[in-house]
């Protein structure tokens, strides 16, 4: 498996990390999920993180689709708005991470998508928007964790979600037993 494309929905407080991360990959293809008026914005402004500014690519859902990984940090009230979004985004070798709070955000998008595309996760981020953007200290960010819920622990995407992550300051953990990290955050 390999990961070319990833796509973004939710580039706030949480998002702005892994964006902030990713955006030193220059493998990928990194792009944030925004329709209508947030969309143009995002275009025309990029998003400030710690004092600097970012530009991934903006992408409708339906440009987003097929994408290779899909990371899901919107804030917990706006999961269930989003699922139709995350149906189209979704393809048929699409990995989904969702880094919400909350236990069952999974569970959630399941009930638009096939179980089979997620691979459990979490964040642990002390992440706040201010007026000039969002601000964490990426020293001392726990990061993601992410697993398998059952064996193959060290599966192909755990493989290449690893890849990806390497060399770009995001800080993260692969754990055999992410359910009980999840219920533990």
């Amino acid at each position: 498996m390999n990961i070319k494309r990833v796509a973004v929905l939710g580039a706030g407080a949480v998002g702005s990390y892994v964006i902030w991360g990713l955006s030193n990959n220059k493998d990928i293809t990194l792009g944030v999920i925004a329709s209508g008026e947030r969309n143009e914005r995002l275009k025309k402004r990029g998003i400030m993180i710690n004092g600097t500014q970012y530009t991934p690519e903006v992408w409708t859902p339906e440009e987003a689709k097929n994408v290779d990984l899909l990371i899901v940090s919107l804030k917990y009230g706006s999961l269930r708005g989003a699922l139709d979004d995350i149906q189209t985004i979704v393809g048929e070798n699409t990995t989904v991470m969702s880094l919400m709070n909350g236990v069952d955000s999974e569970e959630i998008i399941s009930e638009k998508i096939d179980r089979s595309h997620i691979l459990y996760s979490f964040i642990k981020v002390a992440s706040q928007g201010k007026e000039d953007g969002y601000h964490f200290d990426s020293e001392t960010t726990v990061g993601i964790y992410f697993g398998e819920l059952e064996e193959p622990y060290e599966s192909e995407r755990v493989k290449a979600v690893n890849d990806i992550f390497e060399n770009t300051g995001l800080h993260w953990i692969i754990t055999d037993d992410i359910q009980a990290e999840i219920w533990g955050k």
